[in-house]
């Protein structure tokens, strides 16, 4: 299964309708871990959830990160974030966001996919200290749209707890899922922070179970 995510495996799910770890884990469930979609963008079921609920708005284009993004599929974007937003919310309660988001790809400012996702955690979770303490110009804007016209065409790092303030800076250099490993730390998920190690362990970590509750409270 490893071997094929060599290839990206978000590009594996829109053209397959399913990504290969969600094959892996549910290969006798013929349905699959998009929650939404539109024209340009899926919400997906993140296959290591650092929460239960925890999504993923993936483009369906093979970008490298959301700051790529034309005007008007920005526009999409904000409908689309809205709708995930509302629907995980109604489930699970405040919510979190975060993206690495790559200069170009195989310069990744942190991610380990090199395709554009933005993470929805279910949880409250402050991590500007720590991101502050690493990363001191950190800025906050008032909308996703400024801190994505901020960053086009350079490596960064955007998180939120809401809607209406969100932080980004620039990051040339980031070590790999470093917004993810804070954020598991917040959840208390402190050792497997590494989504291959979610997947690796995805029986002690009760990982289906997680991606099968959240598939049912979400309406799939």
């Amino acid at each position: 299964m490893f071997d094929r995510l060599a290839e990206c495996p978000f590009c594996a799910l829109v053209s397959e309708g399913r990504s290969p770890v969600w094959d892996y884990l549910f290969r006798a469930d013929r349905a699959d871990e998009i929650i939404l979609r539109s024209a340009s963008f899926l919400v997906i079921l993140d296959t290591a959830p650092l929460a239960e609920g925890h999504l993923l708005i993936i483009t369906k284009a093979h970008i490298s990160s959301l700051a790529g993004l034309s005007k008007p599929e920005r526009a999409e974007l904000d409908s689309v974030k809205h709708d995930a937003e509302s629907l995980l919310g109604e489930a699970y309660g405040p919510i979190s966001f975060f993206e690495h988001g790559a200069e170009k790809f195989a310069k990744h400012a942190g991610a380990c996919i090199d395709h554009a996702h933005l993470h929805l955690v279910p949880g409250d979770f402050d991590i500007l200290p720590y991101v502050a303490r690493d990363y001191p110009d950190v800025e906050s804007f008032p909308s996703y749209e400024r801190v994505l016209e901020a960053f086009a065409g350079r490596p960064y790092l955007l998180f939120s707890r809401k809607s209406d303030q969100v932080y980004g800076v620039h990051a040339p250099a980031c070590a790999t899922q470093y917004l993810r490993r804070l954020v598991a730390q917040a959840t208390g998920f402190r050792t497997m922070w590494s989504w291959r190690d979610c997947v690796r362990w995805a029986d002690a970590l009760s990982v289906r179970d997680q991606l099968l509750n959240a598939r049912m409270k979400l309406g799939r």
